[in-house]
């Protein structure tokens, strides 16, 4: 995957929509780029420290909803990183064809955070919606 694809797949997550493309493509180098086959599982908590996965093509399936590109996930684990809870999702069944994400490191993520309010406040919105969709009526 180029570095510009990368680039653009962070740029399409609410997240980190409005960071500056120079921040985006320094982030953009720095990111893995993980290939998962359809129902593969891949974890947001790992033994150094937890990942904040952008789903670049395909999809990821956490048991609750189906996300695709743009969908950013880990990143409540990325801020606390005392939550014992690892998020766990799967490649979800499709055409066959891999699932493309990146995963950012913890550090590299809180510092966009850090350098970029607007990326702070729209990840709080993002946490502030998963909460509500969580809490019962």
């Amino acid at each position: 995957m180029e570095l510009l694809e990368r680039a653009r797949a962070l740029a399409a997550t609410a997240v980190l929509g409005d960071v500056a493309a120079p921040t985006l493509i320094a982030l953009a180098e720095r990111a893995a780029v993980v290939e998962l086959a359809p129902g593969v599982e891949l974890a947001t908590r790992r033994p150094d420290g937890a990942v904040v996965l952008v789903v670049a093509r395909g999809a990821l399936d956490d048991g609750r909803a189906v996300r695709g590109p743009g969908a950013l996930v880990g990143g409540d684990a990325a801020l606390d990183p005392a939550a014992a809870a690892a998020v766990t999702v799967r490649a979800a069944a499709g055409d066959d064809a891999p699932t493309t994400v990146l995963e950012l490191g913890q550090d590299d993520f809180l510092d966009v955070l850090a350098e970029h309010p607007a990326a702070a406040r729209a990840l709080a919105r993002e946490l502030a919606r998963a909460l509500r969709e969580a809490l019962p009526r």
